[in-house]
């Protein structure tokens, strides 16, 4: 018996050492099966949320639909009806870039019947009506209110404050003059002693860091219709860039989803003349030298002109956001994105195509930050553009008056307050 005993225990011992080894391969086998499926299954399929305007993100809209509240509940806009937005954004600058002066010609056409109430953040110095009411200045905020029959239109021209507008302004621009080797800088005056040579710098402010979704793949027609879409606006410029509200889809299938870091930046549409008139005893002989410039602004440009003797400089200089058309051209000079999705293009340029893509709805999200400047949460119809000048050297005012002690006036008026008070001391004490 415990002979047998012990050639039982040994035996089981023995079973199960063998199940445990059993149990390890089954368990082997089973990870390498399933690394195997991993690396030979397609990405998992997936979707991305291209990016959304900021003037949306500022206007809490994201949040207001988390909780299921439309756009009209959000603060600040009420009207009957659909309304466009078109503005004309004034800046006078110095010399160096210094931004001395900022105004919003605004016009609000709304249509519809019923009560309207727009609440826009400036802050703001200043509004005087242009041919109607004006709006009302709630502690820097711009505010509309009224009736509309029908249709309305409301247009007023808003001061704006220069120095915080300074950092939310588009465009950077300053000024150089050089003559015998010697750059300066424009003076406030805008003359030019000499003969020299001017140049003009644009910079574009607009650009800032942020984070863009990715992937591995997307579906080919999906993405030609929304490239079709901007390639159209950009080459028939709209009013306003599009975005996720107005062309662009939200959200996107995509296989093998991410996210990248990239860069918001608006291209910007410039017209520019920068003109010497001459000034001085021989003016009347020599006529203005002038340039212009013509270009799509990225990042920055500069333009110099050669100046023949002293002169006053003065600067006209437009600006609206625009899409690059060159940018939005389909591989292979196919007619349309369309027809690109039609040949079955392969995987690297779908990939291409999406980074286009996302690209473009990133442009539009940062430019409803400038466009419109005023009332983000309006509706994007409607334009906005950018005129820069030069700032006129403001007059100077009269004289301080100044003042001078007079010893002997003092005195005598100091003697006769003295003796009024002591008249009054012996009138109070004979009643």
């Amino acid at each position: 018996m415990p002979t047998w005993s012990s050639a039982t225990r040994s035996g089981s011992n023995r079973a199960g050492s063998n199940r445990a080894g059993s149990s390890r391969v089954r368990r082997a086998g089973l990870l390498a099966g399933v690394i195997a499926m991993l690396m030979t299954s397609p990405a998992r399929a997936d979707t991305v949320d291209l990016p959304a305007p900021q003037a949306d993100q500022l206007g809490g809209s994201e949040l207001f639909g988390a909780l299921g509240a439309g756009r009209d509940e959000l603060p600040g806009y009420l009207a009957p009806g659909p309304l466009r937005n078109d503005e004309l954004v004034s800046v006078e600058v110095s010399g160096d870039g210094r931004v001395s002066r900022v105004s919003d010609r605004q016009q609000i056409l709304l249509t519809g019947t019923g009560d309207y109430f727009v609440r826009e953040s400036g802050p703001a110095r200043a509004a005087v009506a242009v041919g109607g009411e004006a709006p009302v200045l709630s502690l820097g905020d711009i505010v509309w209110q009224g009736f509309s029959p029908g249709s309305r239109q409301l247009a007023a021209r808003i001061e704006l404050d220069p120095e915080i507008e300074s950092r939310h302004l588009p465009l950077r621009i300053g000024l150089s003059f050089t003559a015998g080797g010697r750059r300066t800088v424009l003076g406030p005056q805008r003359q030019l002693p000499s003969a020299g040579t001017l140049t003009l710098t644009v910079d574009n402010a607009t650009g800032q860091p942020a984070t863009l979704p990715t992937a591995t793949d997307a579906p080919a027609r999906q993405l030609a219709a929304a490239l079709d879409r901007l390639r159209a606006a950009a080459n028939s410029p709209a009013a306003r860039l599009p975005t996720t509200r107005t062309g662009i889809p939200p959200q996107l299938p995509v296989t093998g989803a991410g996210t990248r870091t990239g860069t918001q930046l608006v291209p910007l549409q410039l017209h520019a003349s920068l003109a010497v008139h001459p000034d001085g005893p021989a003016a009347g002989n020599q006529q203005d030298s002038t340039v212009r410039l013509d270009t799509l602004l990225l990042r920055s440009t500069q333009v110099s002109l050669p100046v023949p003797g002293p002169g006053i400089v003065t600067l006209q200089l437009i600006a609206v956001p625009a899409l690059d058309p060159a940018g939005l051209v389909p591989p292979h000079s196919a007619p349309s994105w369309a027809a690109w999705a039609g040949t079955d293009p392969p995987r690297a340029e779908r990939r291409a195509a999406l980074e286009l893509l996302v690209q473009a709805a990133a442009t539009g999200s940062r430019a409803s930050a400038f466009s419109p400047y005023l009332g983000s949460q309006l509706e994007p119809r409607g334009h906005t553009t950018f005129s820069y000048s030069l700032a006129t050297a403001r007059t100077p005012g009269p004289a301080p008056v100044r003042l001078a002690p007079r010893p002997v006036p003092i005195t005598l008026t100091v003697l006769g307050l003295l003796a009024l008070l002591g008249a009054g001391v012996l009138c109070w004490r004979r009643s």
